[in-house]
């Protein structure tokens, strides 16, 4: 938007009825000047004047004060008045209207609120006829000594995509005695209800006037609790073109700009960097971005042009040195070196984040975004490097193709599309997760536990999803999809420990000694998901001793989880009575209860039996790069169930109740309470 040509454009039909008013005010008086305003003037620019009441005060300057001014708003127009004033005063002199330039000692305006707008065909609301009586050129520009504004509103809304700024000015004060001093600008207010302050210095009016160079500013702007420093020049004030502005700014709560701007931001940590603003005529440039985002480091440059109907964002983006916990923000929890108050624990015991995605925003905007980085920190050090991501933003519809990174000789891609606005529902999220061979001592080995640094394998899994809503919770209470997760050829130790007491771990014939790790021939599992709720289709473990499977659901919605795990003896030892266990609980509080009823009966039947691998559940392990000769086929594959009856199938069933008809734990039910 030019929007100084169209204060320029205002600003020429303000100079009309100044130079009806001083006519009128010669010839006839006050009646003289309402009846010129509101007839005469009023046909020349194609818009009604009304002023309730009229002051004339005849002198060198003259002054004119009006009360209750209104200024029709074009006729497509959203709104009666373009402009409205509780009290306006102009000071001039009459002779500079005729003779040039025009010379207006002071302007106040009380309790004013001016709408620019476009039609939903692109057409502005300023565009009045006579509009060449505005200033065009630098050279015309008035005499304007001092400027008052008090408790004003200046709106700008945007016909074609309903896009609505708004500006609201308690204070604002321009003021320029010598024509050949600096012009002082400050102002206090609000910009779209954050607090607003603007202090600034601009070029001498005759600075304004001289073509032959460009016109200096310099600006401190605070917008909530961001600082910018603006320090260049403009090539064309008047079309607010040939910009070129070194930027500095510092501040937190980056979100709440994202918010002012119409851009959705998640929440961020404290902020500081600088860089260089370019352009003109809607199409603008941030050169050389050095930003500081908590530790992490941003460079490049994005290219933004507001000509079209949506507006475009192009950037190229890379940094040095990431923090991920700086990014916590992404999926709702709040970033590590942020200095915004910690948000309160949920009430309600839940874990996970129920932050609301600023999804009513996306619409507005058309962007195309690379993004590399060579050096990454990640919780508990794991060993993460070369990340790049791609995003785009068409039509309202946001895609990530990909997010790559290498991590510990494995690599992890992700994929997913998000649509904010659907005819059916709420927003639509589809996305795809690949975990390739991750070393597991290596993504642990700077975990700081010697326990964790004796555990290894390779891991790797999948995740396809379709879900819908605004919030992490929401998501995952609603999705549908498939998940999987392997690890082959492995150990572990202390990380057992954490997940699970001691005797529940020696239940399952799963015994911890000292820093002796246990070893991991394969785990699989495999999830079937529908409407918020995992459940286990293939869950199994095999050690040297003992095979253990699982059935059960863990159920995202009402975040309770509820898994039976059944132990079965390779071999028949001193100490090798296995008993199954059952998890359940919240995600908060997980219990563990160990099932020692029928342990007698179960054990014969028990003694060497094998585990019948699905061959549905191999395929996806072969198609993530294990191959057709990994440890979990040697595990599975092979091996028959024997005759009996509670070998058939997968599993057997397990009763929470202890009966022997009930459902199944693996139903894709939630578990009942």
């Amino acid at each position: 938007m030019r929007i100084v040509k169209i204060l320029g454009w205002i600003g020429g039909c303000l100079v009309l009825l100044l130079i009806a008013g001083g006519l009128a005010l010669y010839f006839g008086g006050a009646p003289a000047v309402v009846w010129a305003l509101e007839h005469p003037v009023s046909n020349a620019i194609g818009r009604q004047i009304t002023v309730g009441k009229l002051t004339l005060k005849w002198g060198a300057p003259s002054q004119i004060v009006a009360e209750d001014v209104h200024v029709a708003n074009a006729s497509w127009g959203s709104e009666p008045d373009m402009f409205t004033a509780k009290r306006l005063e102009v000071d001039l002199f009459i002779r500079s209207l005729i003779f040039g330039p025009a010379h207006v000692p002071a302007v106040s305006v009380e309790s004013g609120r001016l709408l620019i707008e476009t039609s939903d065909k692109g057409e502005g609301n300023w565009k009045m006829a006579l509009k060449s009586t505005a200033p065009q050129k630098r050279g015309q520009s008035p005499d304007l000594e001092k400027v008052t504004v008090k408790d004003s509103v200046f709106v700008y809304r945007n016909g074609e995509t309903k896009a609505q700024s708004e500006i609201g000015v308690a204070q604002l004060q321009l003021d320029e005695k010598d024509p050949t001093a600096p012009l002082a600008v400050a102002a206090d207010g609000t910009f779209q209800r954050q607090k607003l302050h603007i202090d600034g210095r601009f070029g001498a009016l005759n600075e304004l006037r001289d073509t032959t160079k460009p016109y200096p500013i310099k600006v401190n702007l605070a917008l909530g609790d961001i600082q910018t420093t603006a320090d260049g020049s403009i090539g064309e004030p008047m079309d607010f073109a040939g910009v070129d502005v070194k930027l500095q700014l510092k501040g937190k709560n980056l979100d709440k700009l994202g918010d002012a701007l119409g851009v959705p931001l998640p929440e961020f940590p404290d902020f500081r960097g600088t860089t260089e603003l370019v352009g003109g005529n809607g199409r603008w440039e941030l050169k050389a971005i050095a930003l500081a985002l908590g530790k992490s480091d941003l460079e490049g440059g994005i290219a933004f042009d507001t000509t079209p109907k949506v507006p475009t964002l192009r950037a190229n983006l890379s940094s040095k040195f990431v923090d991920l916990a700086d990014f916590q923000g992404l999926y709702g929890a709040k970033p590590a070196n942020s200095s915004t108050p910690k948000k309160p624990a949920d009430p309600s015991g839940r874990v996970l984040p129920d932050t609301k995605i600023a999804i009513g925003k996306l619409p507005g905007l058309n962007a195309d975004v690379t993004f590399d980085s060579t050096r990454i920190k990640a919780p508990g050090d794991l060993p993460i490097e070369r990340v790049s991501l791609g995003l785009k933003l068409q039509d309202g519809t946001m895609t990530v193709q990909p997010l790559r990174f290498h991590v510990a000789q494995g690599d992890v891609d992700l994929n997913l599309s998000f649509t904010p606005f659907t005819q059916s529902g709420p927003p639509h999220l589809k996305g795809a997760i690949d975990v390739r061979h991750v070393d597991l001592h290596q993504l642990l080995r700077n975990s700081g536990s010697k326990m964790l640094t004796k555990t290894a394998g390779v891991i790797g899994g999948f995740i396809k999803l379709d879900t819908a809503g605004t919030s992490t919770r929401e998501f995952l209470a609603a999705m549908n999809g498939d998940a999987g997760f392997f690890m082959e050829n492995g150990q572990i130790s202390d990380l057992l420990q954490q997940l699970a007491p001691i005797d529940v771990l020696g239940a399952l014939g799963v015994y911890v000694t000292g820093d002796k790790p246990i070893p991991i021939n394969c785990f699989v599992s495999r999830f079937d998901i529908k409407s918020g709720v995992a459940t286990a289709t293939t869950l199994l473990l095999d050690t040297p001793d003992t095979n253990i499977s699982g059935t059960g659901n863990i159920n995202f919605a009402s975040e309770t989880i509820y898994l039976s795990l059944v132990p079965r003896n390779k071999r028949l030892t001193a100490v090798s009575l296995r008993t199954p266990v059952e998890v359940k609980g919240t995600f908060s509080k997980p219990e563990f209860s160990i099932q020692a009823g029928g342990l007698a009966a179960r054990l014969g039947a028990a003694i060497g039996l094998g585990i019948a691998f699905p061959p549905a559940a191999l395929l996806p392990l072969i198609d993530i790069g294990l191959g057709e000769n990994n440890a979990c086929s040697a595990a599975y594959a092979a091996q028959k169930p024997p005759d009996d009856k509670t070998a058939k199938g997968n599993t057997p069933k397990v009763n929470p109740s202890g009966g022997d008809d009930a459902p199944s734990a693996g139903s894709s039910s939630p578990p009942k309470k």
